[in-house]
């Protein structure tokens, strides 16, 4: 599917309420009415399975923001995003770890080891962590990545009213690189029940007025069970060769703080 840049709605995690500092998400006017740069399009994957679509993918532009600049966050960014009709959580995160495992292995067909010596050996599957015991083991998912020497998952992390919570656990995940190298996925089984999905963002303070596409079409049933994800594509590369910073794997780097210069 061709990205949507432009929308009314869009993934509303960011910015981060919880932030020192609020960021106001960048708008502009078309043809009379306020629309947002898309954050990222979550919300547009589970209205495209709704038209009857099984299986999308999508290199979806998103702007964000940031206001760190840690050699990770920049704040335009591409995400390989996908979204799979009655999938689950495992099957995702089977999907993502032999994607990665089989782009190591065709990077070293590439003699890519040669420019990058300390190409890393993926080996699945990824070690899987509640965040709970994540915080108990390490401190938080910042520090397991420093200390980490493979990818591993996150599961159960609270958040937004799309992913899906089945007896108090949340059905989402995030794959970690080591290294220091950070998050590079996000994802989730998503609710697709209107009551569920409102009550949910009344409980976690989100107006439901500023959703009305999406939730007219959650009020007439036609949202599916699904599962899916979006990956950083610069954030892998920085990871497969070793980078210091995202802006080396940016041919116009756009990093927080930094002028445009073209």
């Amino acid at each position: 599917m061709m990205p949507v840049l432009l929308s009314p709605i869009t993934d509303p995690l960011w910015p981060d309420p919880a932030a020192e500092e609020l960021i106001t998400p960048p708008e502009v006017e078309v043809y009379g009415r306020r629309v947002r740069l898309m954050h990222s399009m979550i919300l547009h994957k589970q209205l495209a399975l709704a038209m009857g679509v099984d299986r999308i993918f999508v290199l979806s532009p998103n702007v964000r923001l940031e206001r760190r600049d840690d050699g990770r966050h920049a704040y335009e960014f591409t995400q390989l995003d996908f979204e799979i009709a009655h999938a689950s959580m495992d099957d995702v995160m089977h999907l993502v770890e032999e994607l990665l495992a089989g782009l190591f292995r065709e990077a070293r067909r590439w003699e890519l080891d040669e420019i990058t010596p300390n190409l890393p050996v993926i080996r699945v599957p990824f070690r899987r962590f509640r965040r709970e015991e994540l915080i108990e083991e390490f401190g938080g998912e910042e520090e397991a990545s420093r200390l980490m020497q493979e990818p591993f998952w996150v599961t159960d992390i609270p958040r937004e009213f799309y992913d899906r919570e089945v007896g108090g656990v949340w059905r989402n995940y995030d794959l970690y690189l080591p290294g220091g190298y950070g998050e590079v996925l996000s994802g989730g089984e998503r609710e697709w029940e209107y009551d569920r999905i409102v009550n949910k963002m009344r409980r976690a303070g989100v107006d439901p007025s500023l959703f009305g596409p999406y939730l007219e079409v959650a009020r007439r049933g036609m949202l599916r069970p699904s599962a899916g994800a979006g990956i950083g594509i610069e954030r892998l590369v920085r990871y497969l060769v070793n980078a210091e910073h995202i802006a080396e794997v940016q041919p116009f780097p756009r990093i927080p703080g930094a002028p445009v210069i073209i």
